[in-house]
Order: C-alpha cells, then structure tokens, then sequence
C-alpha cells in the first residue's frame, strides 16, 4: 500500500464530472470550473457544489441565492480550464463565450455546453474551506441528441476531472489543456 497525503484523500474519490458554475449579483457574472458537485435529492430534485469561499462565483451565490450549472463536452477542454485557473475578479471570463440569461435563474447560461441545470440556493453550509451550496433545480435542459433518460455517450463526451489539470472522458485517455 502506499500512503495518501491528507491533501489528496479526496482525489481517491476521482474522476468527477466537471461543470461550469455561474452566477450573477446585480451586473457583476461570473463562471467557474467545478467538479465537486453531485445530486443528494430526487424529489424535489436537489444538488450540491462546493466552493471555497475565496472564489468570486461564492460571493455571487451568497448575494443572489441562485446559480446554473454549465455541462461542457471534451471537446471544451480548454474552456473548462480557463473558467477554473483565471479569476473573474481580474477579467471578465464571459468575454470569451456566448451566453444568454437563464429562463428561471438570472445567471449566464453558456451556449456551448451540451445542457444545463438553473438552480435556486435552498441551504447553505459551510464545509472546511468549502461551503457548499444545496440547490433545488427549477429548470433543465439539454442539446437535443445528447440526452434521453440517460447521455448518449455516440453524442457527447463528459469532462471528468482526474486531479490538477489532468482530465478524461468515457475513452481511457488523459486530456490536458
């Protein structure tokens, strides 16, 4: 066996799907690359994101109570890495994407990403260096030909995050930016 560092217990728990959060106070947007998220509730249907209280996305979630999920393909690899390596406190991130507002959440929706989930904040706790935002979701959608019950994986490729900037998807290779 050999010995993990207390830093990295949680990357034993890796790869994890990778998503874009944004989120919107007033008229300061914002996104960023998380891949601590998962589904804790069916009915209603409620997910969790972790993010430290130091990013500017949690600020903007604290203010407006809401947040969209963003789900990317591979092929936005580089996107997906930028969104989570630059701060939106020293340059507007969404100069560099199409959005629209949400349909519920008044946040970016990215228009390359396959689908979406608009969320309103229900609880919020705070985890360690993390807080983690509980989200109800109050609308999804996706790509038409990406999603049925299930991903069509012909259709779309996950973004997975393995651990810094090492990533996969459903074939058995590392990308990197």
């Amino acid at each position: 066996m050999i010995k993990i560092s207390p830093r990295r217990v949680y990357r034993l728990l890796h790869p994890k799907l990778t998503v874009i959060v944004s989120a919107q106070s007033g008229d300061k947007k914002n996104a960023m690359t998380v891949a601590w998220i998962t589904p804790v509730s069916a009915n209603p249907p409620l997910i969790v994101i972790a993010v430290a209280p130091k990013r500017f996305t949690h600020k903007l979630i604290e203010e407006s109570k809401e947040f969209i999920v963003n789900i990317p393909d591979i092929n936005k690899l580089e996107l997906v890495n930028y969104m989570g390596t630059v701060s939106g406190r020293d340059v507007d991130k969404l100069a560099k994407v199409k959005y629209r507002e949400g349909v519920k959440v008044k946040a970016p929706v990215l228009e390359d990403c396959v689908a979406w989930l608009e969320c309103k904040v229900v609880n919020q706790v705070e985890a360690g260096d993390h807080t983690l935002f509980m989200g109800k979701v109050v609308k999804a959608y996706a790509r038409e030909g990406v999603f049925d019950e299930i991903y069509n994986i012909e259709e779309f490729k996950p973004v997975f995050h393995l651990g810094g900037d090492n990533y996969t998807t459903v074939e058995k290779k590392i990308y990197k930016p």
